[in-house]
C-alpha cells in the first residue's frame, strides 16, 4: 500500500519506520519511536527509504514500511535517527 493513502493508525504505542531485509525474516526499526504518532511515521517512509538505499546499495530489495510496538522502558531506537534532526529533537524531547 502507498503510505500516502493509507490511513493512519490511532492505537497506542511506539510507531516507527521500518524494512524488512530482502530475506522478510528480520524486521529494523530505521526511524522513530514516534510516541502515539503513526501518521508522522508514515510521512517519514519515502525519505528513510532514500537515505537507506543511498547509505547501502542493498537497501534496494528491502521492503519499507511502518511498524508499532507496545510501550517499554528503554524501546529500541531508530537505526537513522541521527540523520533526521528534526525526527531526533521530537523523540529526545519525550
Amino acid at each position: 500500500m502507498n503510505e500516502a493513502n493509507q490511513q493512519p493508525d490511532t492505537k497506542l504505542g511506539l510507531y516507527y519506520v521500518s524494512a524488512m531485509n530482502e530475506t522478510g525474516r528480520k524486521w529494523v526499526p530505521l526511524l522513530g519511536p514516534f510516541r502515539d504518532n503513526h501518521a508522522a511515521a508514515l510521512a517519514k517512509v519515502d525519505d528513510v527509504r532514500k537515505l537507506a538505499c543511498d547509505l547501502d546499495p542493498r537497501g534496494t530489495w528491502w521492503s519499507y514500511g511502518t511498524v508499532r510496538i507496545d510501550y517499554q522502558d528503554s524501546p529500541p531506537q531508530g537505526r537513522l535517527n541521527g540523520h533526521f534532526a528534526d525526527v531526533h529533537t521530537a523523540i529526545s524531547a519525550h
